[in-house]
C-alpha cells in the first residue's frame, strides 16, 4: 500500500509541476525584424544606363564586359506564367534590358517593380535572333548566366516599388530603341479570335492588328493560359517588345495584360488537317471515282485534298468533304473561315462548292438537302493560298448543321484543290 501512495505522488507531481510552469510563464515570441536588401556601390565601379550597356554592343558582335561597368533597373517580367522562360527583363528611364538566366521561377525572388543591380563585369553581351541581351559566354556564343553564380551579379535593393509606367507605342512606328521595354498599345485587335493563344506542340504566333497594320504576339506552349482562346474585341494589350528576325514581337506577363477584350466568342469547329494521315474531325465520302479527300502535307502547310487525277489518268469524280455536326442554337454570330488552295483548273470552274445541311447525319450526302454558300473567296490557281474571308452564318439554326466541301472534276480539266483552317465560330448563348 505503501509503495501504491508513492507512486500516486509521483504522479501528482508530474501533473502539478508543468501545469505550474505552463500557468506561471507567458511566453512572448519575437517577431523577425524585416531585412530590407540594400546595395551598396563597390569602390571603383561605375553605373552606366542600360542605352549606354547597349550601345557597348556592335550588330552581331560578342563582347566581353571588363571593366567594373554596373547597370540598374526596375524588373517588368514575370516568368510565373511559363510565357517567359529562363530571362528577365529590367528597365530604367533610358531603355529595357533582357538578362539570360539559367533559373526558373525568378518570380519568387525577382518580383515586378523589384529594384536590382546588375554587375557587368564578367559577363558578356550578345544576340540571339537579332536580340540584344546581357549574360554568359556558353560555347563561345551569348548563354545563361549559370544558377550558382546569378547572385553574384544581381543585387537586390529596397523592397519591390511601382513598376515603370508602360510606353505608349504604336504598331509602325516601333524603333529598335523600344526592345526590352515594357509597352503599351491601344485600340487593337487579334486576328485569330477564339482560336487558342498557343498551340500544344510548340510557341506560337499570334497576331495583334490596328487594322492596317500587324504586330506578331509570341506566346510559350508552356504557358498557363496557352490554351485559353483569344478574345475578341478591341483594346489595350501590355507586354514586353522584343525582336526575332525578321520580325518584331511582343510578349504578354498574363492575361491581366489584355484589357477591354471579350472572351465570349468560342471555337465551334477548328479543324487544321495537322494529324499525317487523318482527316481529323471531318469525314469524306465518295459518290463517284476511285479518288478521295485526303490529308497532305506541303512545306508548314497542312490541308485535305482532293484531285482526280493519279497515276497519269484523269477520273471523273464527285467527292465530299463533310464537317461533324454542330448545335448552332447554342451560338450567335456565328462565323465560318478556311484557307484554300488550287492547280490545273480553271477560277470559278465549280469544280469546289461549299455547302451547309441541316438534316445531314451520316453516309451518302446526296440523300440529304444541302444550301450552297456562295460567299466565300477561292484560289485562282498555282497553289495560292487565299483566304475565304469572314462567312456569316448567322442566319443558320440548328442543332445538327453540317459544312462540307463538294469536290467534282470530269475526264478534262481536272483541277487540285487543297483546303485547310477550317474556323467555324460564335458567341456563346
Amino acid at each position: 500500500m505503501k509503495a501504491i501512495r508513492v507512486l500516486r505522488k509521483i504522479w501528482v507531481l508530474l501533473l502539478v509541476v508543468p501545469a505550474i510552469f505552463i500557468s506561471g510563464c507567458t511566453k512572448k515570441f519575437d517577431v523577425p525584424p524585416v531585412e530590407i536588401p540594400k546595395f551598396d556601390l563597390p569602390s571603383g565601379a561605375t553605373i552606366i544606363s542600360i542605352r549606354q550597356l547597349k550601345a557597348m554592343h556592335s550588330a552581331g558582335g560578342f563582347e566581353s564586359i571588363t571593366d567594373n561597368l554596373y547597370v540598374t533597373g526596375k524588373v517588368i517580367s514575370s516568368d510565373e506564367t511559363g510565357n517567359i522562360y529562363k530571362e528577365m527583363f529590367i528597365q530604367d528611364t533610358s531603355g529595357g534590358l533582357l538578362i539570360s538566366l539559367d533559373n526558373t521561377s525568378l518570380y519568387t525572388t525577382y518580383r515586378l517593380g523589384q529594384r536590382i543591380y546588375v554587375k557587368c563585369q564578367g559577363l558578356y553581351l550578345g544576340e540571339y535572333g537579332g536580340l540584344v541581351q546581357l549574360g554568359a559566354s556558353v560555347g563561345g556564343a551569348i548563354g545563361r548566366i549559370a544558377d550558382p553564380v546569378i547572385k553574384q551579379y544581381l543585387f537586390l535593393d529596397s523592397i519591390p516599388g511601382a513598376i515603370p509606367a508602360a510606353t505608349v507605342i504604336t504598331i509602325p512606328t516601333i524603333t529598335p530603341d523600344k526592345y526590352g521595354m515594357l509597352v503599351e498599345l491601344q485600340n487593337v485587335h487579334f486576328v485569330e479570335v477564339a482560336q487558342l493563344f498557343s498551340l500544344s506542340t510548340a510557341s506560337t504566333n499570334r497576331t495583334i492588328s490596328d487594322g492596317a497594320n500587324n504586330l506578331i504576339m509570341r506566346t510559350s506552349n508552356y504557358a498557363t493560359f496557352a490554351t485559353t482562346s483569344i478574345p475578341s474585341g478591341v483594346g489595350t494589350i501590355y507586354g514586353i517588345l522584343g525582336f526575332f528576325s525578321p520580325d518584331n514581337q511582343l510578349m504578354i506577363r498574363d492575361l491581366n495584360d489584355l484589357v477591354g477584350f471579350d472572351y465570349s466568342t468560342k471555337l465551334v469547329i477548328n479543324e487544321s488537317f495537322a494529324t499525317t494521315g487523318s482527316l481529323g474531325t471531318f469525314s469524306q465520302y465518295s459518290v463517284s471515282g476511285p479518288q478521295v479527300w485526303a490529308q497532305s502535307t506541303y512545306s508548314s502547310s497542312t490541308f485535305a485534298k482532293m484531285s482526280g487525277f493519279a497515276g497519269g489518268v484523269y477520273t471523273a469524280n464527285e467527292d465530299w468533304l463533310i464537317s461533324p455536326s454542330m448545335n448552332l442554337d447554342l451560338y450567335s454570330g456565328e462565323i465560318l473561315n478556311f484557307f484554300t488552295m488550287m492547280n490545273f483548273g480553271t477560277a470559278g470552274d465549280g469544280s469546289l462548292r461549299i455547302y451547309y445541311s441541316t438534316d445531314y447525319v451520316s453516309g451518302d450526302p446526296t440523300t440529304s438537302t444541302w444550301t450552297e454558300i456562295t460567299t466565300a473567296a477561292l484560289s485562282t490557281g498555282t497553289f495560292v493560298s487565299t483566304p475565304s474571308g469572314d462567312i456569316d452564318l448567322s442566319a443558320v439554326v440548328g442543332t445538327n448543321v453540317h459544312i462540307a466541301f463538294k469536290y467534282t472534276c470530269s475526264t478534262s480539266g481536272v483541277a487540285t484543290w487543297e483546303v485547310g483552317g477550317i474556323l467555324v465560330k460564335g458567341t456563346k448563348i
